[in-house]
């Protein structure tokens, strides 16, 4: 047996095309062949007999003519011009015909240029009258004689449009077969179309819809000749086959790989809280241990027996002063301490004044100037001014943990710290106020501001990535403003960073304002 031959997709609406378009012209063309091919003789015959018979028709008994009908002929329009004269002509003394009786022009002789030889056909009228004869070659036109029973009642001379009338009839043929040919195309296309790619396209689409909605079991017939769309149903369906196992195992790499960066995550959180509290070791046992020391010097001094009773009271107020600085230090430390989450209206003062106290030291130590402010008054001390610490109680409460918000605040103070220790000083401005910011209301706001270093415009948006960092490597985790921005948001806020290369870092924590509970 021999191979069959498949054709293409392209080869086969060209065949269609080519087969469509020879039918049509082919049945066309025997309907319309007549017309196309007649010879303009014979389209001269055909409008003569129509015209005499239309002017016998209209010649009256008495020998008079019906001149309107005439002239509202509808054939006219064929016609380039046209002469109508009864019997009664005469001959002049020179020999020429003189018409004495109807002479109607139907198309008007206006038109008629100098060249017009009247005196010839006039006299080939003439002829025409008198012999019963047809005379052609007259001034372009022909020269018919009207005969009626009783003999010829006149003649009439015209001439044909014929290249206007052939014009205007191949146009209208020609469009007839383009119509035709255009919709028996159409047609045949859309049926074509329809069965070998309309439909199987459709299928398709709809199976790619199923799938890109997650239905990863979707598939689509393959059609049932042999070609470029069969070819693709097949390829489709293999690639769903591959992206239906990709997705299996792309859902186990990421189950496994969202469990190893949590554990990660934790213990990198757990590494940055113990960073931060070795960081703040020094700073509390400096807090604690100068309190120690006095306390130990009033001690030894209340152990002598000889110690005046004014003596022995003033050491004793010294010691309930040390030991209430101690537990001071202690509460702003265990405020801080991690443990299970309570949230209610508090004021943002609290966390915020507790995290300046926890790292007074460590700025101290380093050079570095820790200022708190409203905006308006602002204070390097830890005994705030009477005014601003009234403004500061004042501001409106917000909806948090004590403990979270003080450990983000921390942290930024920390990642401000150590942005200027490596510089050897600087200054550190917290400034707490309220506000309206849109689509939050009224707020609270907390701007930490340093003059250190600061980072670049291209570095900013990565900072709040989990793991991203700009300290030298081992000196930082990356999680101290992702922790910042996981709790600021988790308390409804937002939080803002903003900084340019050597103009310092400023970061700022919008919380909604809510009333504080009486």
């Amino acid at each position: 047996m021999g191979s069959v031959v498949t054709l293409s997709l392209r080869q086969r609406v060209l065949w269609w095309i080519l087969a469509i378009h020879a039918a049509a012209f082919g049945f066309e063309f025997a309907v319309f062949g007549r017309n196309l091919t007649r010879t303009s003789e014979q389209e001269s015959l055909e409008l003569a007999g129509g015209l005499v018979g239309n002017l016998r028709s209209q010649i009256r008994p008495e020998g008079g003519l019906n001149a309107a009908r005439i002239l509202g002929w509808e054939e006219w329009n064929r016609f380039e011009d046209a002469l109508i004269l009864d019997g009664n002509l005469a001959l002049a003394a020179d020999g020429a015909v003189v018409p004495q009786g109807i002479a109607l022009n139907p198309l008007g002789s206006s038109r008629r240029g100098p060249e017009f030889d009247a005196t010839t056909v006039y006299s080939n009228m003439y002829l025409a009258q008198r012999t019963g004869r047809a005379v052609d070659d007259v001034a372009g036109g022909r020269v018919l004689p009207i005969d009626m029973p009783g003999g010829v009642w006149g003649t009439c001379w015209y001439r044909i449009d014929r290249d206007q009338g052939r014009t205007t009839r191949l146009v209208r043929t020609v469009l007839v077969l383009f119509g035709v040919t255009t919709l028996l195309i159409a047609a045949t296309l859309y049926i074509v179309l329809r069965n070998e790619v309309l439909g199987p396209v459709a299928r398709l689409t709809a199976a790619a819809r199923r799938v890109a909605s997650g239905d990863l079991e979707a598939s689509v017939e393959p059609p049932a000749r042999e070609g470029e769309l069969r070819e693709l149903a097949r390829a489709f369906n293999g690639m769903v086959g591959e992206v239906r196992d990709f997705n299996s195992r792309l859902e186990r790499e990421v189950r496994d790989a969202t469990e190893q960066a949590r554990a990660a995550e934790q213990a990198a959180m757990a590494e940055r809280r113990l960073a931060a509290t070795g960081k703040l070791a020094a700073g509390v046992a400096h807090e604690i241990n100068n309190p120690l020391g006095g306390l130990l010097n009033a001690v030894e001094r209340l152990r002598r027996e000889d110690l005046p009773p004014q003596k022995r009271a003033q050491y004793f107020e010294l010691l309930a002063g040390g030991l209430e600085r101690i537990r001071d230090t202690v509460g702003k430390l265990l405020r801080l301490t991690p443990r299970q989450s309570t949230r209610a209206v508090l004021s943002l003062s609290v966390p915020a004044l507790d995290a300046i106290g926890l790292v007074r030291h460590r700025a101290s130590r380093v050079g570095v100037t820790l200022t708190i402010s409203d905006g308006r008054h602002s204070s390097d001390s830890e005994n705030l001014p009477d005014e601003l610490a009234r403004t500061l109680a004042a501001l409106p409460g917000v909806m948090g943990d004590a403990n979270e918000l003080g450990q983000a605040i921390l942290n930024l103070l920390v990642n401000a710290l150590d942005a200027l220790e490596t510089r050897g000083g600087g200054r550190i401005d917290v400034v707490l106020r309220s506000g309206y910011v849109d689509g939050l209301g009224a707020c609270v706001l907390l701007d930490v501001h340093d003059d250190g270093p600061g980072v670049s415009r291209e570095e900013l948006p990565r900072l709040l990535d989990p793991f991203y960092t700009t300290k030298d490597a081992g000196k930082g985790t990356g999680l101290g403003l992702s922790l910042v921005h996981s709790v600021v948001i988790g308390h409804g806020g937002r939080l803002e960073l903003g900084s340019e290369r050597g103009r310092g870092f400023h970061v700022r924590i919008t919380m909604p304002a809510r009333e504080q509970e009486g």
